[in-house]
């Protein structure tokens, strides 16, 4: 298998806008600390093949993720950055995967150039390649998966369905059965699709199914073994069987919730994407069919499931970027009128409008840099258009979006995270002594930087979020009620962390009469109760 040069351009230049800027971005609640937070307790207890939280056994995701953050630290120290750094590694992989199996199958340099290009730089890629996610992992995973699959049924070689079940085994240990599950729905429609009964033999080699059960099969052995019922119960039975039937989040439970998602998931491409799949509808080619009932195909199966997070159909970017690609392409080579190269305009216009106007209502920032960017970037496309040179729009449009997106991480995204995050007050915190507790709520965030057991006070008077009892076995935080945390805060001395956007609901609890102002910060107001209270500022 040759590795193309240009792969490895991809996979240096990606790594560098990926990485870029992490050093200032802090661990949010309540995801991103939650897989930090796990990697660190891997790291300081030894056992890298059970994974916990809060010192008690987590189910929620397999370990992939969880190794890739702990030899972060091991390498590099505990930080933010070695937390973010294993989805910037994995997400310039999957840029270069993408360019080296595209140019591989149709052996078109440009069009391999371009779905590298716009997987990269679509808006969701870009925002998850700096997060601390599982998602970017199984995206590497189905790169991989989808590539080598249909390479294997177009040739008819087990050689490289044999590959595509490696990256499936690896995809299973990121996100658990989907890995595996949907890849292999997808190709099965896929095959009846092409009425072929030869794809649906080849799809089940031997030699695959064996090397998937060498990648994915140990871990999973040794869990069941070492925790039996309880890891089938809580992985399998409430972390995926849970999620399809029981919805995590019922207000987010529409129907239309991913088409929703689907344009701007895919900016500033969106209208590439859609011109690539209607002129590919006219060719029909086998990989459009492929990218087609892939990408769609992903949407309909997390559709179907009762949970909706906005990072599950992360993966229809793959196909969804080779068809921005074949748009692209398209317009470059039949020198199109030039009303159709709006299709790439109207939505580069949109997400720098929508960056730039947005800037102006929040409260940080530096943005004039911003304003430039986008001033410049819309008088080069200006230019382009009307001089005749329309054939540089798409490289314009990819090279000021990522000079923009820069300018937003540090500016604008760097300021939000920390809002996220409990990284204002942990010297507060550090500073006490007591039991810490958190009210209406939980920040795991501030036990991965103090080392501290929080404990989360359930409030009376907050509003349940209406969802099945069964969601309540995922949270490993120590949870008190108001009856017991008065009990214990009528007689001890220590802090209460409280958001101010459930300050109104303490306010009507017994234990606001208990409280004194200890700190107070943007987002929380942190109380002392006991003897000798005292406020920050009589330190």
């Amino acid at each position: 298998m040759k590795i193309h040069r240009l792969s490895i351009v991809f996979f240096i230049v990606t790594l560098v806008m990926y990485v870029a800027g992490n050093v200032s971005l802090p661990i949010t609640d309540p995801v991103e600390s939650a897989y930090a937070l796990t990697a660190k307790e891997m790291v300081i207890s030894g056992d890298w093949l059970s994974p916990q939280i809060f010192h008690q056994y987590w189910y929620d995701k397999p370990a992939l993720i969880y190794w890739l953050i702990a030899l972060s630290y091991k390498l590099f120290g505990i930080s933010d950055f070695a937390a973010r750094l294993p989805s910037g590694l994995l997400g310039a992989l999957s840029v270069a995967w993408m360019y080296q199996l595209v140019r591989s199958i149709s052996g078109r340099r440009l069009l391999a150039i371009w779905s590298a290009i716009v997987l990269g730089t679509s808006l969701e890629f870009w925002i998850l390649a700096h997060g601390i996610v599982t998602d970017m992992a199984l995206l590497l995973a189905s790169v991989g998966t989808f590539g080598y699959a249909y390479r294997g049924l177009a040739e008819g070689r087990t050689k490289w369905i044999v590959i595509a079940y490696l990256f499936a085994g690896i995809g299973v240990l990121a996100k658990g059965p989907v890995g595996i599950v949907l890849p292999g729905l997808l190709f099965l429609v896929y095959a009846g699709v092409m009425r072929s009964w030869r794809m649906v033999r080849l799809l089940f080699p031997w030699q695959g199914i064996l090397v998937f059960l060498l990648v994915a099969g140990p871990w999973y052995g040794y869990m069941y073994h070492t925790h039996g019922q309880a890891f089938v119960d809580g992985f399998l039975g409430l972390h995926n069987i849970g999620r399809a039937l029981e919805s995590e989040h019922p207000a987010d439970n529409h129907w239309w919730y991913y088409l929703a998602l689907f344009p701007a998931a895919s900016l500033p491409w969106t209208g590439a994407v859609i011109y690539g799949m209607y002129y590919g509808w006219r060719q029909r080619s086998d990989f459009y069919l492929f990218s087609m009932i892939a990408g769609w195909g992903t949407i309909l199966f997390y559709t179907l499931m009762a949970t909706k997070y906005s990072t599950y159909t992360f993966i229809s970017l793959v196909p969804f970027s080779f068809l921005g690609a074949v748009g692209i392409v398209k317009l470059l080579r039949i020198g199109a009128d030039r009303r159709l190269w709006w299709i790439l305009m109207g939505p580069t216009f949109f997400l720098w409008g929508l960056l730039a106007v947005g800037s102006y209502f929040v409260g940080w920032g530096f943005w004039y840099l911003l304003y430039v960017l986008v001033g410049v970037g819309i008088v080069l496309l200006l230019a382009c258009y009307f001089n005749g040179k329309r054939y540089l729009l798409p490289a314009v449009i990819g090279l000021v979006t990522m000079l923009i997106a820069g300018v937003v991480i540090y500016e604008g995204v760097a300021p939000l995270v920390i809002r996220r995050s409990s990284v204002d007050y942990v010297p507060a915190v550090e500073a006490f002594r007591g039991q810490v507790y958190y009210y209406d709520g939980y920040s795991t965030s501030l036990v991965y930087y103090t080392d501290r057991e929080v404990i989360r006070i359930n409030s009376d008077y907050a509003p349940e979020e209406k969802r099945s009892a069964v969601w309540n076995g995922k949270y490993k935080m120590p949870i008190v009620s108001e009856q017991e945390a008065y009990a214990h805060l009528s007689k001890e001395q220590a802090l209460v962390i409280v958001p101010r956007r459930s300050l109104k609901y303490l306010q009507q609890s017994p234990l606001m009469g208990l409280f004194r102002v200890y700190a107070e910060e943007p987002g929380v107001i942190i109380f002392m109760t006991g003897s000798g209270l005292v406020t920050m500022g009589d330190n």
